[in-house]
């Protein structure tokens, strides 16, 4: 089968060693969410009384769920802490990115009712996980679960409302070669599980009316809003064009809700003149995914993107846009790692951090504050379709100093009201990068 193949043995410690100045926490964040993690059958009973994945966007494993014969996709967590364990780890969350055993080290078992954290068999972590919040308990008139609209991410500091899970990037012409959007919401449907495709303004406000105004959680503080790239006037969206599709949902949020809790919207590169739209809608923050640096491979991995903007005129509006929201508030995704994929990667994993490094400095120097997220390797997107040697464990670490690094050298402000920041504090689940430091 194609798509994820099986790791090379390997010694965590040797990394702990070669890389003694990053937290652990780091290293073996990084190396679950590039490995995966799967649980037993025990574990997953345990888990399935918590959040469990609501995949509000992709799939974020590297098995199909036609291969879950254990139910894993309705009852495997949204994301879990590993913490304590022989290293004393700080807390550190994790999104739960599930793989065959056979395909990971790494598993999840429950010991004397206890969620433990192993690595190759040996006990690493206890494991934490994210109780049901309130509003999970509701469901619309239809029935659709408050959950389906909303889903509780990074420990539900953050509610991630997926509008329109599909995107108009379709086929081998414009789909990002990465991406299982479209795959995962027909393969999510056929589970039987509600699976809401596009969102209305009215359900969206009544889920976040309930979350931030009726039964608020002390962790609850932000918003992010996204959906798949919208270019294309249709019936479904009602003729309206993309600003103005997603701005009538920031409006509406925020009568309902007021002014106190940050809201992040994704959406393509927008002009000045859009993102000001936004902006007077009520976005604090503007998300336009950058992806992949490499100039050449931005057209083979974004052809959609490249056809009807442009990787430039991409940059240059990111960059631009600053103008408007102010430093930390433009955040745009790095899909970290795909760019090693084969058939069209970097043959060394030097080069692609090289890279990572260009885009990090670049992007700061103008006053962005980029995040990365650690490539999954789905195996319905179209790079796995092809047999993948697992992502050096070094690539990752590197590229998350090279973050870290480069953050502090322009002195920028953190992403706003996105995550807390350093060990122990960070519930980002994408990427190692925001729990560097002390």
């Amino acid at each position: 089968m194609p798509g994820k193949m099986t790791y090379e043995k390997y010694q965590l410690e040797d990394y702990f060693e070669k890389y003694s100045d990053v937290n652990k926490e780091v290293i073996i964040k990084e190396d679950i969410l590039r490995l995966g993690v799967s649980f037993t059958s025990s574990a997953l009973e345990e888990s399935s009384k918590f959040a469990t994945k609501s995949y509000y966007l992709f799939s974020y494993d590297a098995m199909d769920v036609d291969d879950m014969k254990n139910k894993e996709f309705i009852k495997a967590p949204e994301c879990f802490k590993f913490k304590g364990g022989p290293y004393n780890l700080r807390a550190s969350n994790n999104k739960t990115c599930l793989d065959k055993p056979e395909k990971t080290p790494y598993k999840i078992d429950c010991i004397d009712g206890e969620l433990k954290l192993f690595w190759e068999d040996n006990y690493l972590a206890d494991v934490e996980l994210r109780p049901k919040p309130p509003y999970y308990a509701h469901t619309l008139p239809d029935g659709t679960p408050y959950s389906d609209v909303a889903a509780s991410v990074f420990f539900g500091y953050l509610t991630f409302c997926t509008i329109l899970r599909s995107c108009q990037y379709w086929g081998k012409k414009e789909e990002c070669v990465f991406c299982d959007i479209n795959t995962n919401a027909r393969k999510q449907s056929k589970t039987g599980r509600p699976f809401m495709i596009h969102k209305s303004i009215e359900d969206v406000v009544t889920v976040l009316d309930t979350i931030f105004n009726k039964e608020r959680e002390d962790i609850n503080h932000s918003i992010l809003l996204t959906g798949g790239a919208i270019f294309k006037q249709t019936a479904q969206l009602k003729g309206m064009e993309n600003v103005e599709f997603y701005a009538q949902y920031i409006r509406a949020i925020r009568e309902k809700i007021g002014n106190r809790w940050g809201i992040h919207q994704q959406t393509t590169a927008l002009t000045i003149p859009e993102c000001k739209v936004l902006k007077e809608a009520g976005v604090d923050c503007h998300h336009a995914n950058i992806e992949v640096w490499d100039k050449d491979r931005f057209k083979v991995y974004c052809p959609g993107k490249q056809a009807l903007i442009g990787r430039d005129e991409w940059i240059k509006r990111v960059c631009d846009s600053v103008d408007v929201f102010g430093e930390g508030h433009v955040v745009p995704t790095f899909v970290s790692g795909c760019e090693l994929a084969k058939p069209w990667g970097f043959e060394k994993w030097e080069d692609a951090v090289k890279s990572m490094k260009e885009a990090w400095d670049f992007l700061m120097s103008h006053g962005v504050t980029p995040r990365s997220s650690s490539w999954i390797i789905e195996p319905n997107s179209v790079l796995g379709q092809y047999d993948q040697p697992v992502i050096p464990l070094d690539y990752f670490i590197e590229v998350d100093i090279a973050w870290y690094e480069t953050w502090k050298k322009y002195n920028l402000p953190p992403i706003y009201n996105f995550t807390p920041m350093g060990p122990g504090r960070c519930l980002s689940i994408n990427s190692g990068h925001l729990d560097m430091g002390s």
